[in-house]
C-alpha cells in the first residue's frame, strides 16, 4: 500500500515549491545571458576613463560568482541529459580539457586557471541551456535578450550621451567600446529577423527592435559588424526563398554570385577605395603588422601555445607590441590567431573542427524542417566564422558568442528516437 506520508513529500508538477524553483532557475539563466553580453556593468565601472583599471576588473569578476556557484548545482538537476549531450558532442569537453591543461605550461598560470574556470562554467551553462529549453523556447529567449539589450543601449545613449559616446564620436551604448555595441547590434538584427519571419513576438515590437538595432549598428561605426550583418541579412533572404520555382532560385543564386564576383573584382582593382569605404587602410588599421607579430610568437610555441588567454596579460609582451606597432593591441584582432596563440595549432584545429560540426548540424536541422532553430543556428555560426577573421571572440571565456555557439551546437545535435 502506498505510504501517505511519503506521498505528501513528493513534489508533483504545479507544486508551489517546484514552481518557485523553476522561476528561480529561469531568473538565474536570464541573469547569465545578460552578463554574457558585457553590457552596463563594465561601462559603469569604467566611467569616464578610457579603459577598465585592474581594480575595476577585479570588482566586475564578482558578478560572475553566482554563475560559478549556481551553474554546477543547476547542472545536477539535468545530470542524465547533460551527460548524453556531452557524449554526443565529445569535441566540446575535449576543448574544455585542453583549455584547463594549458594552465600547466602557461606563461601566467594564475590568469589561465581563472579564465579556464570561467570558460568551463560557461560551457556547462551552454549545455544546461541546450537540454533545458526546446528549440523554439531557446530562440524566443534570445529574441527577448536582443530586445532588452538594444533598449538598454538606446536608453544609455539618450540619457547619458557623454558616457555612451567614444572620443571619435562613435556610439557605444551600454558597452565599453563601439565594437561591443556593434557586435550585440549585429546579433540582435539576426535574431529579430528570424523572430519577424516566424512571428516569435508581436511584429510591431520586433519592427521597433530592428529599427533601433540598425540605428545602433550604424552609429557604432563598427566596420566588421556592418560587413557581418550585411552577409547574414543576405543569407537570411536566400533562406526565405524556399517557395520560388527552381528557375527563379537559380537566377537568384546566380545574381548573388555575380554580385560577389564584381565586389571581389572591385576590391582587387581598387583596394584603396574598398578599404576606405569601411574606414580602414590597406593594413586594416594596423592588423597586418599585428598578425605578423602574432604568427611569429605562435611559431615559438606551435604545439602548446602560451596558455589560455595569457599572452596579452604579460606586461612585457604588451609593452613590446605597443613599442613595435605604436598602438596598444588588446588581442590579436583575429579569433583564430588568438586561439593558436593560447592553445597552439592543435587547439586551433580542435576549435575549427567544432565550428565545422556546428555548421553541419545547423544545415541538418534546417533540412529536417526545424526552420526556426536551423535558420538561427546557421546565421549565427556563419556570422561567427566571418567575424573572427578580424575580431577575437571565438573562445572568450565569458562572452555571449561562445555561449551561443556551444548552446546551438548542442541543441542542434541529432537526438535518437526512442
Amino acid at each position: 500500500m502506498r505510504n501517505p506520508a511519503l506521498a505528501s513529500r513528493v513534489l508533483l508538477p504545479g507544486h508551489p515549491a517546484q514552481s518557485f524553483a523553476r522561476a528561480a532557475s529561469e531568473a538565474f539563466l536570464a541573469y547569465a545571458l545578460v552578463i554574457s553580453t558585457g553590457a552596463v556593468l563594465p561601462l559603469l565601472a569604467m566611467g569616464s576613463s578610457d579603459a577598465l583599471s585592474a581594480e575595476d576588473s577585479a570588482l566586475l569578476r564578482l558578478a560572475l560568482l553566482p554563475l560559478l556557484v549556481v551553474t554546477p548545482l543547476l547542472a545536477l538537476a539535468h545530470g542524465r541529459a547533460i551527460l548524453g549531450a556531452l557524449l554526443d558532442t565529445p569535441l566540446l569537453p575535449l576543448l574544455v580539457l585542453l583549455v584547463a591543461a594549458s594552465t600547466i605550461w602557461s606563461v601566467l598560470p594564475a590568469i589561465s586557471a581563472r579564465r579556464a574556470l570561467a570558460f568551463a562554467t560557461f560551457s556547462l551553462l551552454a549545455v544546461i541551456l541546450a537540454v533545458r529549453w526546446s528549440p523554439r523556447e531557446l530562440v524566443e529567449r534570445l529574441l527577448w535578450l536582443a530586445l532588452v539589450v538594444v533598449a538598454v543601449s538606446l536608453a544609455f545613449q539618450l540619457a547619458l550621451p557623454d558616457l555612451s559616446r567614444m572620443s571619435d564620436g562613435a556610439w557605444r551604448g551600454a558597452f565599453t567600446h563601439k565594437n561591443g555595441l556593434g557586435h550585440v547590434s549585429s546579433f540582435a538584427i539576426v535574431i529579430l529577423l528570424v523572430g519577424w519571419r516566424h512571428r516569435l513576438a508581436p511584429r510591431a515590437l520586433v519592427a521597433l527592435g530592428l529599427l533601433a538595432a540598425v540605428l545602433l549598428l550604424i552609429a557604432s561605426r563598427s566596420a566588421t559588424s556592418l560587413v557581418v550583418t550585411a552577409l547574414a541579412a543576405g543569407l537570411f533572404l536566400l533562406l526565405g526563398r524556399g517557395g520560388l520555382p527552381p528557375a527563379a532560385k537559380a537566377a537568384l543564386v546566380s545574381l548573388a554570385v555575380a554580385a560577389l564576383a564584381l565586389l571581389g573584382l572591385w576590391v582587387l582593382l581598387e583596394p584603396e577605395a574598398a578599404v576606405a569605404l569601411l574606414g580602414r587602410d590597406l593594413t586594416f588599421t594596423g592588423r597586418l603588422p599585428l598578425w605578423e607579430h602574432v604568427l611569429a610568437r605562435i611559431a615559438e610555441r606551435p604545439w602548446t601555445g602560451w596558455g589560455y588567454q595569457a599572452y596579452w596579460a604579460v606586461p612585457a609582451f604588451a609593452d613590446y607590441v605597443m613599442l613595435t606597432l605604436g598602438w596598444p593591441a588588446p588581442n590579436a584582432h583575429s579569433g583564430y590567431l588568438d586561439v593558436a596563440l593560447g592553445l597552439g595549432w592543435p587547439g586551433l584545429l580542435l576549435a575549427l573542427l567544432l565550428l565545422a560540426q556546428a555548421l553541419v548540424r545547423a544545415l541538418r536541422t534546417l533540412a529536417s524542417g526545424d526552420r526556426v532553430l536551423g535558420e538561427t543556428a546557421l546565421l549565427l555560426v556563419v556570422a561567427l566564422l566571418v567575424r573572427n577573421l578580424s575580431e577575437s571572440e571565438l573562445l572568450q571565456q565569458s562572452g555571449l558568442l561562445w555561449l551561443l555557439l556551444a548552446t546551438l551546437l548542442l541543441r542542434t545535435r541529432p537526438v535518437p528516437r526512442s
